[in-house]
């Protein structure tokens, strides 16, 4: 039987909970992904998606943290850099980037942090039968998931990757990350001619009212399209889809996720 297809735990007083927060929360996938994979594993668990206000996140996050049946919980934007001072540790990764987008409780008590957006798109880029290596990428954003997206493509073996932001001086430091890493990267405009595959990795598309992140002139049906957004039908998606361009959104990226963030917490 498929996880999608498996029953849910019966919900009681020993469920471990996980929560999913972000400002805003309408369009999470990561629920609908994960609690089928903790009934299939027969956890006693369940994820809900919580609504914390940005303006108000520093205040709440404490009190979310010391409940005592919370276990683990997934950030999402604009929270994944401003997680980190209420975490204990975090990986690696996670400190490279500056953004984490899970976090669990420690046996011991204490909480640990991790990213795993790069994994999220790299598998929802090979789900539309992209081959990553080699490729010509632009990619826009260079926030924590920008960041974290740009070194999996480099671990990918990616070609090229020129990033634009609308913080250029934070575009650049990452070039000059990447670089130094053995991955040609540059920072500035994105030339469409020739890209293999442009992607958007800012909440650009998460208002009604948003537009495109850039000008998508010139853009051919030979470039692949990727949108972290995951809400259906941006202003971003219809105009790539209309140009024919082969296209996957964010609930595919949180969907190539979802194994290993289940991962990250069934692990003591």
């Amino acid at each position: 039987m498929h996880p999608s297809e498996m029953p849910l735990i019966p919900i009681s007083g020993r469920t471990r909970l996980y929560g999913f927060i972000g400002d805003p929360v309408a369009y999470a996938r990561t629920p609908q992904n994960l609690n089928p994979l903790f009934a299939a594993a027969q956890k006693d668990a369940l994820m809900i998606a919580l609504h914390v206000h940005a303006n108000s996140f520093e205040q709440s996050i404490p009190n979310l943290m010391a409940l005592g049946n919370l276990d683990g919980i997934v950030i999402t934007m604009p929270f994944k850099d401003r997680i980190i001072p209420f975490l204990d540790t975090i990986s690696e990764s996670a400190r490279a980037v500056n953004a984490v987008n899970a976090a669990k409780r420690l046996p011991d008590g204490t909480w640990h942090g991790d990213i795993f957006d790069g994994a999220g798109l790299v598998g929802a880029a090979r789900g539309i039968g992209l081959a990553i290596q080699g490729m010509k990428v632009g990619l826009i954003g260079s926030g924590g998931a920008g960041s974290a997206i740009a070194y999996a493509l480099a671990d990918a073996g990616v070609g090229s990757i020129t990033i634009t932001d609308l913080n250029m001086k934070r575009a650049e430091a990452l070039s000059l990350h990447l670089n130094a890493h053995g991955t040609h990267a540059q920072a500035g405009p994105i030339a469409l001619d020739g890209l293999d595959l442009l992607i958007n990795a800012t909440p650009i598309g998460m208002n009604p009212d948003d537009d495109v992140p850039i000008d998508i002139a010139g853009l051919s049906a030979r470039t692949a399209v990727i949108d972290i957004v995951p809400k259906p039908d941006t202003r971003f998606s219809q105009k790539a889809k209309a140009i024919g361009c082969r296209f996957t959104d964010g609930a595919a990226m949180v969907s190539a996720q979802a194994e290993a963030i289940f991962s990250f917490f069934s692990a003591s």
